[in-house]
């Protein structure tokens, strides 16, 4: 098994990986992100028992070919998948500080933010938010992120 680019994110530029086993039987699941609490809501979200939860949520995670979440049926394929989605991203991107970086924190950010406040006590209160699935490729996705920063500047 091959994972330069995973190993060189997460030693040189400051990625955290996370993998587990899939409660459903999807096998094991491997993802970067910037940080650990980026990993744990897909990890949590995949695990959840309601269909109304999970299925949207995953539905928007495997939108995007450049999101760092992948699958497979042992740990080494779930790595090697995760390796190759990474290998088709623009090289240069990945690094501290690049548009992709900046992608992959706002995607995970907004599921969290979508998805949080959904329990009290371990009882659900609320339904989360829906969410529109993500920009398919890495193009349309940098595109995606200026028009939603523009946005933000506006609201200031």
């Amino acid at each position: 098994m091959n994972c330069e680019l995973i190993g060189r994110l997460v030693t040189e530029e400051g990625f955290a990986f996370q993998s587990w086993q899939d409660r459903y039987g999807k096998g094991v699941w491997a993802t970067l992100g910037f940080w650990q609490d980026h990993m744990d809501i897909v990890r949590d979200l995949s695990w959840d028992g309601e269909d109304q939860i999970l299925f949207p949520a995953m539905d928007y995670v495997f939108s995007a070919n450049w999101l760092p979440v992948e699958t497979g049926r042992t740990f080494a394929e779930a790595a090697q998948n995760l390796e190759a989605r990474l290998l088709l991203l623009p090289q240069d991107q990945l690094a501290d500080g690049s548009e992709w970086r900046k992608l992959v924190c706002k995607a995970l950010l907004d599921l969290r933010e979508a998805h949080s406040g959904l329990y009290r006590n371990g009882e659900r209160i609320k339904w989360p938010e829906p969410l529109d699935d993500l920009p398919e490729t890495f193009e349309a996705a940098v595109e995606w992120l200026a028009a939603s920063e523009r946005a933000w500047v506006g609201e200031l």
